[in-house]
């Protein structure tokens, strides 16, 4: 019997044993695969993603938008870093198939620049790899494992070489500060949990919005604020998968939320909704940001919560009986009662910022609200009391302290100043209306019609603000017909689907259509 126990806890010990160093080694292969995917990820707000295929680059040669987006520069490197080692049968064979990350990056003097990483094949040896690359081309030694490589007689790059992983960029300070990041990050693991979901697909756009502040400080000319203030110091992951089309870019996957206090919180677990409000927005709106939810009274809850987590309720509470004590008016009566299921905040090409909320009775609504109102004419009214709607709607309305508004067509519409809300009259009564428009129809078109946040930009309407707040070189490559000139339409659609939001980005050209020959000559 003791031989028996003996001989049990020895084979006990044996299977752990060797499932310890099996999961053991595994781990180690896995962490080892992983160091391209680190490399390119750490301070990186953007990662484009694909295999090492000559399939890719045969579809995206036909990709025209694509280069256009890059610009010529960027088209320019990439274009001849795939001549000289892709196209080359001897060099490609070290990493063929393997995943290439191009990654956008700041440099230095308010620039950005491409670091493109990828990982050798495991039986491969990375100082074989170099022995061929030198043998082909013109490669110096900069510092330790750092390279310059001469690929034709106008382009050189730099290269890093460490464990396996390759670095290439025309920037220095790119390769030497990815030679000290071969480190695991949250961004790594979330593309490593969403990744093995998806397959047979063209390619990735990972984005990490902790580092888009970074970014847009190379971009924009000031502070990061106004409109593109939701990308500050959002802890927020997006992972998108490329829909190849040679009349659209658009890129569907899903967005996460990692901060329990972010605003689109509250648009978490709510189906998403068929949206009407969009359609009152001038033809000259620049952008807006559209929300939704199912019901309001439930959304609301939501919303008292977040300000009692950002300290914002009392000051709400505040709001609300001042008003009623001062005006005996219960403004409770109204807001919860009469508000539908979606709202929204755009700006005018004219840089004039305006809200509007769905109401359910927008007549009652504005007989409730004339004891805290001041007139200004017939139709347009001033809120006596500050903070009214940041109370009831939450952040996006933080903009409007005290405004001016109209009620129209069970719609109250805000804006800081009276003659805003006189020129969205003239508009709306004139049916000047961004739904009008062929290229607002047609990018809606390649989207879903149900969601809960929406951000989109009119690139036409926007071009005085991207003058006024965009450095000039990348406000001229918007411009450029060979850049981004021609697209008309940047969308980024949130729809919830539990603790993630389904996503849909597109970059939208609107190609008028032709006319047949025997038409267009009667």
């Amino acid at each position: 019997m003791k031989k028996i126990v003996i001989l049990t806890s020895a084979l006990f010990l044996g299977v752990a044993l060797m499932a310890y160093l099996y999961f053991s080694r595994l781990g180690i292969e896995n962490n080892a695969k992983d160091l391209a995917l680190q490399s390119a990820t750490n301070n990186a707000a953007l990662v484009f993603s694909f295999q090492n295929d000559k399939g890719f680059y045969n579809i995206m040669e036909g990709q025209e938008l694509i280069q256009q987006v890059l610009g010529q520069d960027k088209m320019s490197l990439l274009t001849q870093l795939k001549t000289s080692i892709i196209d080359d049968n001897t060099l490609n064979r070290y990493i063929k198939d393997q995943q290439v990350y191009i990654s956008v990056l700041p440099d230095t003097n308010k620039t950005l620049n491409f670091l493109i990483t990828i990982q050798l094949s495991p039986e491969h040896d990375i100082k074989k790899f170099y022995d061929q690359l030198k043998s082909k081309a013109a490669i110096s030694q900069n510092s330790k494992n750092i390279y310059s490589v001469k690929l034709n007689d106008n382009q050189s790059v730099f290269m890093g070489v460490q464990s396996q992983v390759i670095t290439v960029s025309t920037s220095l300070k790119l390769i030497k500060d990815a030679s000290i990041r071969l480190t695991e990050n949250p961004f790594t693991e979330f593309i490593k949990e969403n990744n093995h979901q998806i397959k047979n697909v063209l390619a990735h756009v990972y984005i990490n919005f902790n580092q888009a502040p970074l970014l847009l400080k190379s971009i924009i000319a000031g502070n990061i604020n106004g409109e593109i203030a939701v990308f500050d110091k959002q802890n927020s992951y997006a992972i998108l998968n490329y829909n190849f089309s040679k009349e659209k870019i658009l890129f569907n996957g899903n967005t996460q939320l990692k901060d329990p206090n972010n605003y689109l919180k509250l648009f978490e677990n709510t189906p998403a909704q068929n949206t009407t409000i969009q359609n009152i927005l001038p033809d000259n709106t620049a952008n807006y940001v559209m929300y939704a939810f199912d019901d309001y009274a439930k959304w609301l809850g939501k919303l008292n919560n977040w300000q009692q987590q950002n300290k914002t309720a009392e000051q709400s509470s505040t709001v609300i009986k001042n008003i009623k004590d001062q005006y005996r008016v219960d403004l409770n009566t109204i807001f919860p009662v009469y508000t539908k299921n979606q709202f929204v905040t755009f700006q005018l090409s004219t840089t004039e910022k305006l809200g509007a909320i769905a109401l359910s009775n927008g007549e009652k609504v504005r007989q409730l609200l004339l004891d805290v109102s001041a007139d200004y004419n017939e139709d347009i009214k001033l809120f006596k009391s500050s903070d009214i709607l940041v109370s009831y709607f939450g952040e996006p309305f933080k903009k409007f302290g005290k405004p001016y508004y109209t009620v129209i067509d069970n719609n109250l519409i805000v804006a800081n100043n009276a003659s805003t809300i006189q020129v969205f009259l003239n508009n709306y009564k004139n049916n000047r209306l961004l739904i009008q428009t062929p290229q607002y129809l047609d990018a809606i078109n390649q989207i879903s019609n149900t969601s809960n946040v929406n951000y989109y930009i009119n690139t036409k309407n926007s071009s005085a603000i991207f003058r006024d707040n965009i450095q000039m070189p990348f406000y001229k490559h918007l411009r450029a017909d060979s850049g981004l000139k021609s697209f008309d339409t940047f969308c980024y659609q949130l729809s919830a689907d539990r603790d993630k939001f389904i996503t849909n980005l597109l970059l939208n050209k609107y190609l008028k259509p032709e006319i047949p020959d025997s038409l267009s000559n009667r």
